[in-house]
């Protein structure tokens, strides 16, 4: 199979815009498979222009990932507001939210212990069935019409298959697709009315339903403050009381906390490098980090809840340094410098 050509690539482009302005939103469903489907493109695929095979367990598993903090209450903190499971559908609360609540409630929220026990993969099921039943038969229908540009439906049994060139534009455009998946998702709970007694006037809904909270990231950095030896993971220098997580690789890139993406940094390094991939040096020094400290990193976060993957991690970093070669991108050094993304940075994985 060939990659797709930049026509090809527009037409693509296209049928997701037309998704979000004449899909049907009666929950929230379609948002979630999109960003499900957009994130295993880049934790399973690769820019061959070939079909993707996902496993639905693979998809109910991520799908379930991706409302995990949603089955939280959430509160403003506003006057005259209350504290409650925000709902996910205009009627009666989604079925997934339904199916996930107890085995939430049971391990305290916690994704990385739920997901050892015996009964997660029951619930993973059950959560793969919804989602063939509804969102992977609807998403694809626009202006009332079947329009399966992503995949055939019905989908081969167990498996969901991306249709040529799909993966390779959904790696491509990924940052794109999240972002609108994401603002969709938030506009669609907030304008729910079911949801007004919970959301008040102000809230900061966008970070309770896909960051993590301020909290879970100071206890990040006391686990990372002694392993990076207390100095910054780009300066080198001591860290102080100004010291700030940062993603490697950056949250506008790849929008998902995970354990190996954290890095200890001063505020002024984390600022200046904002939305940047770091330098081929930086890399190097995160992947000699990872074969030195990655399984101590990963245990210490997994017991906070983060997804702790080193080869998946390992994949979506090299899917973003490859992407930041191919369009002429920048790399971050140190404050005010910058150098070229080159195919050296892709030697590093090797």
């Amino acid at each position: 199979m060939s990659i797709p050509n930049a026509e090809e690539q527009i037409v693509f482009l296209q049928h997701i815009q037309r998704l979000f302005e004449e899909g049907e939103f009666s929950a929230t469903y379609k948002f979630a498979l999109l960003m499900a489907l957009a994130e295993l493109a880049v934790e399973q695929g690769s820019d061959d222009g070939n079909t993707l095979d996902l496993p639905m367990l693979l998809v109910g598993e991520k799908f379930a990932e991706l409302y995990w903090r949603q089955l939280a209450a959430f509160s403003s903190g506003q006057k005259d507001t209350q504290a409650a499971v925000l709902h996910q559908n205009h009627g009666a609360q989604a079925s997934v939210v339904r199916y996930l609540s107890e085995i939430h409630t049971n391990f305290q929220g916690r994704l990385t212990v739920a997901r050892r026990h015996p009964s997660w993969i029951k619930q993973a099921k059950a959560v793969a069935s919804v989602v063939r039943q509804m969102p992977l038969r609807y998403l694809q229908v626009l202006g009332g019409k079947l329009q399966p540009f992503l995949y055939d439906y019905p989908c081969p049994r167990g498996i969901v298959r991306l249709k040529p060139g799909v993966t390779f534009n959904l790696r491509r455009y990924q940052s794109f697709i999240q972002q609108f998946a994401r603002a969709g998702w938030v506009n669609h709970i907030r304008s729910n009315k079911l949801n007004a007694p919970m959301l008040g006037q102000v809230d900061d809904l966008e970070s309770f339903m896909f960051g993590s909270s301020r909290a879970m990231l100071i206890e990040v950095a006391n686990v990372l403050a002694p392993l990076q030896d207390h100095r910054c993971f780009y300066c080198k220098q001591i860290i102080d009381q100004r010291a700030e997580v940062d993603h490697f690789i950056p949250w506008a890139r790849y929008p998902r906390d995970t354990a190996h993406n954290f890095v200890l940094s001063h505020r002024r390094c984390n600022n200046d490098k904002r939305e940047m991939l770091a330098a081929k040096q930086h890399l190097e020094a995160w992947m000699d980090r990872m074969h030195r400290r990655g399984r101590e990193i990963g245990e210490a976060l997994t017991e906070m809840g983060f997804v702790s993957n080193v080869e998946c991690s390992i994949h979506i970093a090299r899917w973003a340094y490859q992407q930041g070669v191919e369009v002429g991108g920048t790399g971050w050094v140190m404050k005010g410098k910058t150098e070229p993304l080159q195919d050296d940075c892709l030697a590093v994985f090797e």
